[in-house]
């Protein structure tokens, strides 16, 4: 008997990378809930239920029915839509929903307070679900710190192309991060062991390690010294929150790689929580191995 499972906001940064995770596993029958607008392409030989951008509960009950599983990839943006999806699978009797917190740690209140649009939101989401447990559905939200491959340049400091990297004060904090294929794999081997993961958080990592860490590994991977700029975290942070207070997104990335690398702000969950690792069957791999793959794209 398979696993039917639909997924929101496939074709999105992370979504594509689960669905695969799925669709290659004959425990499970894949399907896809997208946006009318949404010009992403998916394979042939998925059902695509195609909805208002707005997800209007009754389009979204009729694609949701027969579903044992919701999950939900969908941005930033569109994170408080989610209530409306969670009501949906209720109605359409789906069992378990796994809701769009692939990320940070968002229980964090340091963090909360610097970017609420991106924590506190989520969050909401979550204790949404927490109030429907008794009603009959489940649910399992994954902290997974950043997504490495993409996080590695966009935010964290090292420029891959001119080989330079920015390090937070001395660069020793330590932080979590996943691939996303490994949060794929991770979603889906959740699913083959509900018992051991219903209503609950999962935390997850690729590499635990500090930006030191990863510098040390890029250098070694490329076979060059790697040029370094040390700089004041409280600093940077200062300036992100000046930037955003004047509309310039590029505060954003900025507050990300201070929420991540700083300690104290959640990027530091597996310090404090229990890795979910080992009973979700995740590989273990070493920073150097992860940064090589990263390098050979």
């Amino acid at each position: 008997m398979t696993i039917k499972v639909i997924v929101a906001g496939a074709g999105g940064n992370l979504g594509h990378h689960i669905v695969s995770a799925l669709d290659d596993d004959h425990r499970f029958t894949v399907t896809i809930l997208a946006r009318a607008s949404s010009k992403s392409k998916f394979p042939s030989h998925i059902t695509v239920h195609r909805v208002d951008d707005y997800y209007p509960e009754l389009e979204v009950v009729e694609a949701f029915k027969g579903q044992d599983v919701v999950i939900s990839t969908v941005t930033t943006g569109a994170i408080q839509r989610q209530k409306t999806l969670i009501d949906a699978a209720l109605k359409a009797g789906v069992g378990r929903f796994i809701p769009s917190e692939f990320g940070h740690d968002t229980r964090n209140g340091n963090a909360s307070k610097m970017l609420p649009q991106m924590y506190q939101q989520k969050r909401e989401v979550v204790e949404y679900l927490r109030a429907k447990q008794n009603d009959g559905l489940e649910w399992t939200a994954f902290v997974t710190g950043p997504f490495l491959e993409v996080a590695i340049e966009n935010f964290l400091g090292f420029n891959l192309s001119q080989q330079h990297a920015t390090i937070l004060n001395e660069g020793s904090d330590r932080w979590s991060a996943t691939t996303r294929a490994t949060v794929g794999l991770a979603v889906k081997n959740s699913l083959l062991i509900p018992e051991k993961t219903s209503n609950r958080y999962l935390f997850i990592d690729t590499v635990t390690a500090s930006q030191n860490d990863v510098l040390l590994a890029l250098r070694k991977m490329t076979g060059t010294e790697w040029g370094v700029d040390y700089v004041d975290a409280e600093e940077q942070k200062r300036v992100a929150i000046e930037h955003l207070s004047k509309g310039r997104l590029i505060g954003i990335p900025m507050l990300m790689r201070y929420i991540t690398c700083v300690r104290g702000y959640g990027g530091d969950y597996l310090d404090y929580e229990t890795s979910a690792n080992e009973i979700l069957s995740l590989p273990v791999r070493n920073v150097d191995e992860v940064i090589a793959s990263i390098l050979k794209g």
